[in-house]
């Protein structure tokens, strides 16, 4: 991922190396930010809470990124503003926190940092289109569409209880809109199970 060999060298020293399962809570809305992930292999779903604690899906990270919100907290030394959820098994590299600032003196890693920003900058803008201006059934199948790219896999083990949460919207919606998909062929239902169909 990085080429310049102090870096890399000063990466060894110090950051740790993670496997951790899928399902599993990495971050919680509130938490201290003692460490920077930046996921080797696997992907993370990223999700807001409002003040009533209704989640809501932002975006993905996938291998080779980082979490933008993450690197933005620990500057300003604040706590997530997110909860981090890993979609699928991820190998994770741990910086922790305070050599973000310190290794901007490396050129390649202030480059990384800009660039993990400005992408989630325009996620977050995307997401606040798709929120703002797009009907319901765009979203949900944004949301299938973006989670079958971070999973590798069409075949997605969620119930409409689960994705009514993630997109703030009553769960009887959420599975009036799944039939329409599905009667446009764009995915096949089960019991806890959602297959989604690539539109050409």
């Amino acid at each position: 991922m990085f080429v310049d060999p102090e870096l890399k060298r000063a990466i060894d020293q110090v950051g740790i190396r993670k496997r951790v399962p899928a399902g599993t809570e990495l971050m919680r809305v509130g938490d201290a930010i003692t460490h920077i992930p930046i996921v080797e292999r696997g992907s993370l779903r990223i999700l807001a809470q409002d003040g009533e604690g209704h989640e809501r899906y932002l975006y993905h990270i996938l291998a080779g990124e980082s979490c933008a919100s993450s690197l933005t907290c620990c500057v300003s030394k604040r706590m997530s503003a997110v909860q981090a959820i890993v979609e699928e098994e991820a190998d994770l590299l741990l910086i922790p926190v305070r050599y973000v600032d310190e290794w901007m003196a490396y050129p390649e890693w202030r480059k990384y940092v800009n660039e993990v920003q400005a992408q989630r900058f325009q996620e977050l803008l995307e997401a606040f289109e798709v929120v703002a201006f797009r009907r319901l059934d765009e979203q949900l199948w944004n949301y299938l569409v973006k989670r079958t790219q971070a999973s590798g896999e069409h075949v997605l083990h969620l119930t409409h209880q689960q994705i009514a949460d993630e997109l703030s919207s009553p769960r009887e919606v959420i599975t009036r809109l799944l039939q329409q998909l599905k009667v446009r062929g764009m995915v096949t239902l089960g019991r806890g199970v959602v297959e989604v169909h690539p539109v050409a």
